[in-house]
C-alpha cells in the first residue's frame, strides 16, 4: 500500500513537470528535496460535563464545545515529536477532532495509520475528517519528489482531572510518632520539620521520601521560632538567633535579643514580636529596628501566630505582609504591611484590620490557627477543622472554600497542628504526636502552563 502511493505521488508530480517543459520552455517547475510539518492546530473540540441537579439527588452529563484553534502544539523536530505541553480541559473528547496541519515546501501529508491486520497503511490527511488521537497518532509529510520523508508522532494532551479536584495522600514516619507541637517549614524547595521531643526541639529534613533527624538540638520553645529567608533557616534559641543552610550546621547571628517570638520573614527581611511589638532585621538577625504601627500594641495576636509574604503583582521590589492571629484565645487579629524594597522607598507601618460591623465574611476564632500563602491568596483552618477559610484580598475578607476539602478518613479532632506549602503546591498537614504528614494539592495548581 505504502510504495502503491508513494509511486503515484512520483508519477503526479513527473507528469506535471514534464507538461511544463512543453507548453512553455521559459516556465520551470522547481523540486524540494527538504520538507517538515511546520504548524499543527485544532479546531473544535467537543467537551462532556458532569452535573448535579440542586437537590443533589441526580446526575447527569451534557455536551457543549471547547474552541482549541488558541491551544499552542511544540513541533520538536529533533525528536519528531508534536504535541501540546498545556493539556486541554478536563472532559474533552480526544475522539473526533478535525486538525490542521502545515509542511514545508508543499510537502504531501499521510496518515500512518494501523489496518485491521495491525500493519502499517497510509491514508492521504484531510482537513475536513475528524481523527482519533485517544491514542498518538503518526503523521508522515513526504517531499515533492516524493524521494524522501519526514514522519511524526502527534500526541494530543488532555487533562484527567478536574481543575478543582482536591488530592489528599498520607503517609507515616515512624520517627514523627514521639514528637508534640510542630512546625513545618519550607526552606528554598526543601521541607523541615521542628518540633518537641523529650522536651527538647529536634529537627527533621525531608529528603527522597522520608524525613531524616537532624543531630542539633535546641530548647522546648525554639520549633515555634524557625522561619526561611534567602536558603537559610532561622532559629531563636532562647535569646540567640541562628542560622543555618542544611539544618546541620548552625551559626550564631545575635545574643541575648529581647524577641518574644521569631515570627516570619520576607526576601530582604526578618521579623520578631517583642514586648513592643513588631520589630524587624534587614543584615540577617544581627540587629533589630522597631517597626511603626498605625494602632497600640493590645491588638497584637499573642497566639497562633502566622506570618505570610505575597509578592506585589503590580510594584517590583514590593511584599505584602500578613499576620493573623489570635489573642486571649477568643478572637482572629489581622494585621498588613506593604513592605518597599526599592531604592528610595520609605518604610510603610503595619496598619491593623479593624472590626467590620457590617463585614459578614471576617475569619472566625479557631483554635491552632494555622495560615498559609497558597492559590494567590491565604488559605486559613483550625479548631476541629470544620473548613478551609480563603481570601483573595489580603486578608481582609473570608469565605470558606468550596474546592479546597480535607480527605474523608482525615481525623477532625480539635488538636495542635502544623501547615506548609511547598513549591509545586502542595499543602503539608501534620498533628502533633502523629506519626503521620498529609500531602494535598489541587489539581489545577499541578498543571504546568507554557
Amino acid at each position: 500500500m505504502i510504495n502503491k502511493i508513494l509511486s503515484s505521488i512520483v508519477g503526479a508530480l513527473s507528469v506535471l513537470t514534464f507538461s511544463s517543459c512543453l507548453s512553455d520552455n521559459e516556465d520551470k517547475t522547481t523540486t524540494y528535496d527538504d520538507t517538515a510539518v511546520t504548524a499543527f492546530s485544532l479546531s473544535t473540540v467537543n467537551r462532556y460535563l458532569h452535573t448535579t441537579t440542586s437537590d443533589g439527588k441526580n446526575d447527569s452529563i451534557y455536551k457543549s464545545t471547547y474552541s482549541a484553534s488558541g491551544v499552542k502544539f511544540y513541533i520538536d523536530q529533533l525528536q519528531r515529536q508534536i504535541y501540546n505541553p498545556d493539556s486541554l480541559p478536563y472532559g474533552c473528547d480526544p475522539s473526533k477532532i478535525v486538525c490542521s496541519i502545515t509542511s514545508k515546501n508543499s510537502g504531501t501529508i499521510l496518515l500512518n495509520l494501523k489496518d485491521k491486520a495491525g500493519d502499517d497503511s497510509l491514508a492521504y490527511f484531510s482537513t475536513t475528517d475528524s481523527l482519533d488521537f485517544t491514542n498518538p497518532i503518526r503523521v508522515r509529510v513526504v517531499n515533492m519528489g516524493g524521494t524522501a520523508y519526514r514522519e511524526y508522532t502527534v500526541k494530543v494532551n488532555v487533562h484527567k482531572q478536574k481543575g478543582t479536584e482536591m488530592t489528599w495522600n498520607v503517609k507515616s514516619y515512624a520517627d514523627l510518632s514521639g514528637v508534640g507541637e510542630r512546625r513545618l517549614v519550607n526552606n528554598n524547595g526543601v521541607m523541615f520539620l521542628f518540633g518537641v521531643k523529650d522536651n527538647q526541639t529536634v529537627g527533621f529534613k525531608e529528603n527522597g521520601g522520608a524525613f531524616q533527624q537532624l543531630s542539633s538540638q535546641f530548647s522546648s520553645g525554639a520549633y515555634n521560632n524557625v522561619v526561611a529567608m534567602g536558603g537559610y533557616l532561622y532559629l531563636k534559641d532562647g535569646g540567640n538567633i541562628l542560622r543555618s543552610m542544611d539544618g546541620q550546621n548552625w551559626e550564631q547571628r545575635s545574643a541575648a535579643t529581647n524577641l518574644i517570638q521569631l515570627i516570619g520573614a520576607s526576601d530582604k527581611n526578618l521579623y520578631g514580636l517583642t514586648g513592643d511589638g513588631i520589630v524587624s532585621s534587614s543584615d540577617n538577625g544581627a540587629t533589630w529596628t522597631k517597626e511603626a504601627l498605625d494602632t497600640d500594641v493590645s491588638k497584637l495576636p499573642t497566639e497562633n501566630i502566622n506570618f505570610v509574604c505575597l509578592p506585589s503583582e503590580v510594584n517590583v521590589e514590593t511584599n505584602n505582609l500578613i499576620i493573623v492571629g489570635t489573642r486571649n484565645n477568643s478572637k482572629t487579629f489581622v494585621w498588613r504591611k506593604v513592605e518597599e524594597n526599592a531604592a528610595g522607598s520609605q518604610a510603610q507601618p503595619w496598619a491593623f484590620y479593624p472590626d467590620d460591623p457590617y463585614s459578614q465574611h471576617l475569619l472566625p476564632y479557631m483554635s491552632n490557627l494555622q495560615v498559609i500563602s497558597y492559590d494567590d491568596g491565604l488559605l486559613a483552618v483550625g479548631g476541629s477543622f470544620p473548613v478551609f477559610y480563603f481570601s483573595n484580598d489580603e486578608g481582609l475578607t473570608w469565605l470558606s472554600s468550596s474546592e479546597i476539602l480535607l480527605a474523608d478518613d482525615f481525623d477532625k479532632a480539635a488538636t495542635p497542628f502544623t501547615m506548609a506549602c511547598d513549591n509545586s503546591n502542595h499543602i503539608y498537614l501534620s498533628k502533633a504526636n502523629d506519626a503521620k504528614i498529609w500531602l494535598g494539592r489541587l489539581a489545577r495548581l499541578g498543571w504546568v502552563n507554557q
